[in-house]
């Protein structure tokens, strides 16, 4: 016979078994609690949180123009005087000065003798010849030759 070497190893299990010691088992997790499911959702509905998303943005909004607002503000005194000062330029430099209408003095002595002769109206035909005269000459030749056929028919 041979003098090998043999090697044996006794490892933990082995002399457990040898004993007669059970081996323990690992120990078992604690009773485990039911699990809870929460809803995915929030407890608001989509459209209830869209409309504060946009409530959000309406009052982010509102405080800009509110900012907006009070700088026109305090700009609108000065450029109100600025387009004041403007206008009355372009008014003075712009305006036609307004001329009395030709031949009123004609047309109220018409209209007055129309009302005093509502029965004969024959008697008015003098007087309404003078207007028809002065109102043509005002028509064809301007104001200055309204007053001059007016004086002519007076006189």
């Amino acid at each position: 016979m041979s003098k090998a070497a043999h090697e044996v190893t006794f490892s933990v299990g082995l002399l457990e078994k040898l004993a007669g010691l059970k081996k323990k088992e690992p120990p078992k997790p604690a009773a485990q609690r039911p699990q809870v499911h929460l809803p995915l959702r929030s407890p608001i509905s989509s459209e209830a949180a869209r409309l504060l998303a946009l409530d959000k943005q309406i009052s982010r909004q509102l405080q800009a123009t509110k900012e907006v607002g009070g700088l026109l503000l305090k700009h609108e005194e000065a450029e109100l005087s600025q387009v004041t000062a403007k206008a009355q330029e372009l008014l003075k430099e712009y305006s036609v000065p307004t001329k009395a209408p030709p031949c009123q003095s004609e047309a109220e002595a018409c209209a007055e003798c129309f009302k005093a002769n509502t029965k004969e109206a024959w008697r008015c035909s003098g007087v309404a010849e003078a207007y028809r005269q002065c109102s043509t000459q005002a028509f064809r030749g301007g104001p200055a030759a309204a007053i001059t056929a007016a004086a002519a028919a007076r006189g």
